[in-house]
């Protein structure tokens, strides 16, 4: 998909993008995939730069001695390793299919020979401003090995609280860059403050797709094992009020649940990758999430839907949320179930959300074409 260089392309500005790709992570994934379209569509000569910090992409792996792992994580695998290889493979197809990766690099030296050969590196837009995140490879993910054009796009830190023991870092590394934009709001000022520029507040790459965009790549396989309608969980970690209200949900629908990530007893667990992801989305009767892109493509495929807290990762969805004007959408755990089916069924006003969201998606475009040309 788009991995034919034409002559003109060869005279474009070369840009590469330094983000997670290669996680075994469905968001991670398709925002890559996303800015590379976008940038593509814009007229930019663009690749996705094959960094594998082994730190990062461990738990990625399915061998189950890829690497040195806490005996838990290693009795994980063991467990899950049928599951783990299937998924991992689709993920493997999905990049083959739709990413263009430059040769690969797994340590800074290689990074930066790699980085030597584009005019602008953009990095974003996942977490990789958090510490935790990217193992401390601060060098890597915030341009450090870079010469030419630095560029952040929708750089996320989870939560700026986590930068607290490295703040002389972040100081050193922001002043470099030549144009800055994130993805929280309570981003902006703490950025601002150690960059000392100018920083725009910009939309997640899959919100600058199009929901036909998102309908090209699906695998059109995947809704015919739930034709008939379902309640689609996609949540992180543990979440008591997402299960008590799925199978609250469950009871009254009759619908079945179908869980991506945790399993939720009783309901179906497929093994999906991205384009089945994009599917289970696009047919959904109703979506219950805690994840940021579980938000975006409920939106993006306009379903009836809740957000459910995260910890101290929920300035992303509040984020949107508010950006959106559907902030009454986020639930909190202490609302009773009634309460959180009752906002469940009231409609949303679809026509108004998607002008907000179109005015956003031009202001990121726009920052992203006028930080690079």
């Amino acid at each position: 998909m788009g991995k034919v260089e034409n002559q003109a392309t060869s005279e474009m500005i070369k840009v590469g993008i330094l983000t997670f790709h290669k996680a075994k992570n469905y968001g991670a994934v398709l925002q890559a995939y996303a800015l590379q379209t976008v940038l593509q569509n814009n007229q930019f000569n663009v690749s996705i730069i094959d960094y594998q910090n082994a730190d990062i992409y461990r738990y990625s792996d399915y061998h189950i001695f890829s690497d040195r792992h806490h005996i838990k994580t290693i009795l994980g695998k063991i467990l899950r390793y049928r599951y783990n290889k299937k998924v991992f493979l689709k993920f493997a197809a999905f990049r083959k299919k739709h990413m263009i990766l430059s040769p690969a690099c797994k340590n800074l030296a290689e990074l930066k020979e790699v980085e030597s050969h584009y005019d602008a590196i953009i990095c974003g837009s996942d977490q990789i401003w958090n510490p935790k995140a990217i193992f401390n490879d601060f060098d890597a993910f915030l341009l450090g090995t870079v010469s030419c054009k630095r560029i952040a796009y929708a750089a996320s830190a989870g939560s700026v609280s986590l930068w607290e023991k490295y703040l002389q870092k972040y100081w050193d590394l922001l002043h470099r860059f030549d144009a800055i934009s994130v993805r929280e709001a309570d981003m902006l000022q703490p950025v601002e403050n150690l960059s000392q520029k100018n920083v725009s507040l910009v939309c997640d790459p899959t919100l600058l797709l199009n929901c036909e965009d998102w309908i090209k790549i699906e695998n059109k396989e995947s809704n015919k094992i739930l034709s008939d309608g379902y309640i689609l969980v996609y949540f992180l970690g543990s979440n008591e009020t997402v299960v008590r209200t799925a199978l609250a949900l469950q009871k009254k629908t009759k619908l079945p649940i179908v869980s991506i990530g945790r399993r939720i007893k009783g309901s179906y667990r497929p093994t999906i990758g991205p384009e089945d992801f994009l599917t289970l989305f696009h047919h959904a009767s109703y979506v219950l999430t805690s994840s940021f892109h579980g938000t975006v493509f409920a939106i993006q495929y306009q379903k009836p839907f809740l957000v459910f807290g995260n910890g101290i990762y929920n300035s992303r969805m509040l984020t949107l949320l508010n950006h959106l004007g559907i902030q009454e959408r986020m639930m909190a755990s202490s609302y009773s179930t009634e309460q959180i089916l009752s906002e469940l069924n009231k409609r949303l006003n679809w026509t108004e959300v998607n002008r907000r969201r179109d005015m956003l998606r031009e202001t990121s475009i726009n920052f992203l074409k006028t930080s690079l040309e």
